[in-house]
């Protein structure tokens, strides 16, 4: 599969290992991962170049998960694109709160790893 000019991913993290399973499930898929770790300037970013997918670590606190998706979901440009997070399976109480927030999909960290491929592949899409 072929990248498309129009595609465009953006995983929001700072954890090097799930960088690393990212990138590798990106190469496989023929789709470029942007991997942002910054958090200034985040949401004028998006909505300057909106992504196809969205993918946050929700233990990522520096971007404070979900203020992110409040934002995320409150701009005309981004409410439309898919928001995946991600979290450690025993955090339950998290995964009710980022449902709440407006998370479209909320996963345990090793489902995410399981289906990467085709999740990113929802940002091909």
């Amino acid at each position: 599969m072929s990248e498309s000019t129009e595609t465009r991913v953006v995983a929001v993290l700072d954890d090097m290992f799930f960088t690393s399973k990212i990138r590798e499930a990106a190469k496989s898929t023929g789709l470029n991962v942007e991997i942002l770790k910054k958090i200034s300037g985040l949401i004028e970013g998006l909505r300057n170049d909106p992504p196809t997918l969205i993918i946050v670590d929700l233990n990522f606190k520096k971007v404070e998960p979900m203020e992110l998706i409040k934002n995320i979901k409150s701009s005309d440009k981004l409410n439309s694109i898919p928001v995946i997070g991600y979290f450690s399976h025993v955090q339950t109480d998290l995964k009710k709160e980022a449902f709440q927030a407006g998370y479209d999909i909320v996963m345990p960290r090793s489902r995410f790893v399981r289906e990467l491929g085709d999740i990113l592949n929802i940002g091909a899409c």
